[in-house]
């Protein structure tokens, strides 16, 4: 008799595993907050308005003007993508390489600003996306799972 956690015999969940659904429920989640909070930015309040914010709020800093309004203004785009990306399960690791290397950066702005508050909420997304991308092999409800069987976000390539 199969394990009903399993499919296949690759040790990889099948969609009806706990694992599998509570994995789905963390990145949809994961992915509706991102997505939301770029959309939000863009449609809301504006990219320039968004970028002109986050260009005040560094003006004490070192970091150049030019810099903080390039990273405004791409920021909110990334989200958006991401977040779309991570709420169908498409190019799921990318994905969570791309936001884990964009909350280092966030992280490493907030740091200059010395607002901790700020960087431990930063620090909790990074934990997400380090658990999301540790335990990708549950990634069973997904369009990776669907589109690429072989390569469904359940191997390092």
């Amino acid at each position: 008799m199969a394990n009903p956690t399993t499919m296949g015999g690759l040790g990889s969940p099948d969609w009806r595993s706990d694992t599998a659904i509570a994995y789905a429920i963390l990145r949809l989640t994961f992915g509706v907050n991102l997505c939301f909070r770029g959309v939000v930015r863009i449609t809301v309040n504006g990219l320039d308005q968004f970028a002109a914010g986050l260009t005040a709020q560094f003006e004490p800093t070192w970091i150049p003007a030019f810099a903080v309004s390039a990273f405004g203004h791409v920021i909110p785009i990334v989200e958006t993508v991401m977040g779309l990306m991570l709420i169908v399960g498409l190019f799921t690791r990318p994905a969570l390489i791309v936001g884990g290397l964009m909350m280092t950066s966030l992280t490493f702005g907030t740091m200059f600003l010395q607002n901790f508050d700020l960087a431990w909420l930063q620090l909790t997304y990074a934990l997400a996306f380090f658990i999301l991308l540790a335990a990708r092999s549950w990634n069973a409800i997904s369009l990776d799972s669907l589109w690429f069987p072989q390569g469904s976000g359940r191997d390092d390539t």
